[in-house]
């Protein structure tokens, strides 16, 4: 009972940390996101309601309170067309630091809740994600099209044209949950975020995308805490 509870308190600790951050966020969820063909099989997912990823998928039979380990592998680069994607085009040093990022703050993100091991076993979750499109920020551009008039004009135009605004970042994810022995699917996401008009933080080539990152590091973390709530618990 006392494990419950504090399960239930660190919960709402970071729920409430989730909804302050949403109120001032940098990057917003775009539509369009494009399946890669990373997770295979996409049948299962379907259209997220507002405020989760633009498809979603978990298992309502599977008991997520029971595991406490997680293996979390590298995070990959993938893309339907390796030839046409924009991704294959980056610099070696680009790419690096794209996985690098991301599997940084989700390893950041679960750590505070599971164990992260090597070797799959009982109750042990996998979890697979991969960058399926990114598309870095031009600053200058950003700045100019948030500060003046017409830029902002321009900017909102073509964010009702395209989805996005004009000079951010744009980035789409997929990744999965898995039991790491029987490779039971217990949650999928496929998702696509860009930067905002926000003037917070400092412009860099690629501060919207780790932005990006940031974010479903910390949606990450809040969803499998709500879902990892005992079945037997009210």
């Amino acid at each position: 009972m006392e494990r419950s509870a504090k399960q239930i308190w660190r919960m709402i600790g970071i729920i409430v940390m989730v909804l302050f951050g949403a109120g001032c966020a940098t990057t917003e969820q775009v539509p369009d996101v494009r399946m890669s063909g990373f997770l295979g099989d996409y049948s299962q997912l379907h259209r997220g309601k507002r405020g989760q990823a633009e498809f979603t998928y978990h298992d309502p039979s599977a008991d997520l309170s029971k595991y406490h380990k997680v293996i979390l592998d590298p995070v990959q680069l993938w893309a339907a067309n390796n030839k046409n994607s924009a991704l294959s085009r980056l610099s070696r040093e680009d790419q690096q630091l794209l996985v690098d990022y991301l599997y940084v703050a989700l390893r950041d993100a679960l750590q505070k809740d599971y164990v992260i091991v090597d070797e799959p076993g009982p109750y042990v979750m996998r979890v697979r994600c991969a960058i399926t499109e990114a598309r870095a920020d031009s600053p200058v551009k950003d700045l100019l099209s948030t500060v003046t008039p017409a830029g902002l004009g321009i900017s909102y135009a073509k964010r009702f044209l395209t989805g996005t605004h004009s000079g951010v970042g744009v980035v789409s994810v997929e990744g999965e949950l898995l039991d790491s022995v029987t490779g039971q699917r217990l949650a999928a996401v496929v998702d696509r975020r860009a930067g905002t008009k926000s003037i917070l933080g400092k412009p860099t080539r690629w501060g919207d995308v780790q932005d990006a990152f940031n974010f479903w590091a910390r949606r990450m973390q809040t969803n499998l805490a709500l879902l990892s709530v005992p079945k037997d618990q009210p």
